[in-house]
């Protein structure tokens, strides 16, 4: 089997610093070993750090692009929305003034176009063959290639209560979990445990030899054994 890890990161929301130390965590569990890291989207709003999220995810992807793997959020679509309609009402309702205020702007239009054009570049998903990583989840019953972009940045209960195999075990974020502790369950895992509310910022440890997660890593450097989480459901 290859030696690759995968470590997937949950929703940042302008927490930068949390990032940076989480990332450093990782780098120290991979022990040197080849891997890759999926971020599974919403890096900005809520936060206060928004400019420096995305100014790191851009740099390290410039670095590293194969490495590097981003996902688009329902937080980058609404931006997205925001900056091609001029209007910004439904983004700065949802945390999009704490974005304004990282870059120093009043306007979306006034963001750095090299931001902008990263937003648009974002991928909706990242298939490995093993884990299906995406923001918000997905359609049950639909295959995974016709998924509709809608259901894939913003879908939560028709997707959170159903408990069939997808045909992937499929790791996302955007549902808030107030307790900060990764959900996970047979057929999926939630990874956004709240870090813009207080809570931490989680990656989960992946490899080529099973398909669910070996650990779980959290910004402060505590590393929990996925065999110690219980399992929801």
């Amino acid at each position: 089997m290859a030696a690759m890890l995968t470590f997937a990161v949950g929703d940042i929301h302008g927490c930068h610093e949390k990032l940076a130390r989480l990332l450093a965590h990782c780098e120290r569990h991979g022990g040197g070993k080849a891997s890759r890291i999926v971020f599974v989207g919403d890096y900005v709003d809520r936060g206060p750090h928004s400019r420096d999220v995305v100014a790191h995810l851009i740099d390290a992807q410039r670095k590293a692009p194969d490495r590097f793997v981003c996902l688009r959020g329902n937080h980058e679509d609404m931006l997205m929305s925001a900056a091609r309609r001029g209007d910004s009402l439904n983004w700065l309702i949802n945390g999009g003034g704490e974005t304004l205020a990282s870059y120093g702007v009043d306007d979306v239009s006034q963001l750095p176009a090299t931001h902008l054009a990263w937003f648009e570049s974002l991928l909706l998903n990242f298939d490995d063959g093993r884990r299906f990583f995406v923001h918000a989840g997905i359609v049950p019953g639909v295959p995974l290639d016709r998924q509709p972009e809608e259901a894939m940045l913003w879908i939560r209960e028709k997707f959170l209560v159903d408990p069939r195999n997808h045909g992937r075990f499929i790791v996302h974020g955007h549902t808030p979990l107030v307790d900060g502790k990764p959900e996970l369950k047979p057929n999926r895992l939630n990874l956004d445990t709240g870090a813009c509310f207080g809570g931490p910022l989680t990656a989960a440890v992946f490899d080529e030899t099973r398909v669910g997660p070996l650990d779980f890593i959290m910004d402060d450097g505590r590393v929990t054994p996925a065999a110690d989480v219980a399992m929801r459901g």
